[in-house]
């Protein structure tokens, strides 16, 4: 089981429980005067306070723990339901008890005296509970989408360094911008079947150089100003070649140029669907987020390509 450490919000919920507490003293009184003269104004903010610390701590951990074990990103569905039985009905339970305990047992109430606790207190601790969920859901999703960009800037930085593409038998740098319009404009005068075509990409993962075959990579795509390769074990690796440039290297039976945005094997091509206006649309296996389109005047081209 993978360690966890809680979220380091001490002080947040510290001021916060001391806020709550005094909020909830003074929830639905007539006159202020008479409420700090009350006999139980101390005892009141004392378990308004631990209350509120006590369950926002429960929550932190809860949180913290199904973060490690169930993030949102990747088992939604159940971590919705662990949540809400985790993170919101137990500390609710909680909430309850702890009431019931300090207003019957300590303070004597009876309970036909609790109706403004029901009405009023609980209700609304509910709905802090779930706030104070939506707040760590949110802190989440922030912390992953910090990370995702760390790690991206990193390959990026070394991308331009490390890089290289190797053929057959030769290892060749990646050119400087200034060349590729040299070779692009000798390209469209030799034949495709005169260029070596690549078997190795060497690709970038933080400080190691990852050799991929080429027969393993199931589709490249573009990400922005940047060419992504997918590997079909769902490997993802950054290229720092245009996808113009690959389809001169790569062997046209096993690869082809849907659109713009994707060159894809053949093996990668679960199924496809015909779409209005005679497109079609290319599902891939390892999935992407959507479908890709095939122009109509792309589709005999890929469909003599699968009968290659």
């Amino acid at each position: 089981m993978q360690s966890f450490s809680p979220y380091r919000d001490f002080w947040l919920r510290l001021g916060l429980s001391v806020l709550l507490a005094f909020f909830f003293v003074f929830l639905g009184s007539d006159s202020l005067s008479d409420t700090i003269k009350g006999k139980y104004l101390v005892a009141d903010l004392l378990s308004g306070f631990c209350l509120t610390f006590i369950t926002t701590s429960l929550i932190n951990v809860i949180t913290a723990f199904l973060d490690e074990q169930y993030p949102w990103n990747k088992y939604l569905t159940t971590r919705l339901v662990y949540q809400f039985i985790a993170a919101v009905v137990i500390p609710a339970i909680f909430v309850l008890a702890f009431m019931y305990t300090y207003l019957i047992v300590m303070l004597g109430f009876k309970k036909e005296e609790l109706d403004f606790f029901f009405k009023t207190e609980f209700p609304i601790s509910i709905l802090f509970i779930i706030f104070w969920n939506v707040v760590y859901v949110g802190y989440f999703f922030y912390r992953e989408s910090k990370k995702s960009d760390g790690e991206l800037l990193s390959l990026k930085e070394q991308l331009y360094t490390l890089q290289n593409v190797k053929t057959g038998s030769d290892m060749l740098p990646t050119l400087p911008e200034e060349s590729i319009a040299d070779i692009k404009e000798e390209a469209d005068f030799t034949e495709s079947g005169t260029i070596n075509k690549i078997k190795i990409l060497v690709a970038v993962s933080g400080s190691k150089n990852i050799p991929i075959p080429v027969e393993t990579i199931a589709y490249f795509y573009k990400d922005g100003n940047y060419t992504s390769l997918k590997t079909f074990q769902s490997e993802t690796y950054l290229l720092n070649h245009s996808l113009d440039e690959l389809m001169k290297l790569l062997e046209e039976t096993l690869f082809f140029r849907a659109n713009r945005q994707f060159i894809i094997n053949l093996k990668a091509c679960h199924y496809f669907t015909n779409e209005e206006n005679g497109k079609l649309e290319v599902h891939l296996m390892p999935a992407y987020d959507d479908g890709v389109i095939i122009s109509q005047k792309r589709t005999p081209a890929f469909k003599e390509w699968l009968n290659k």
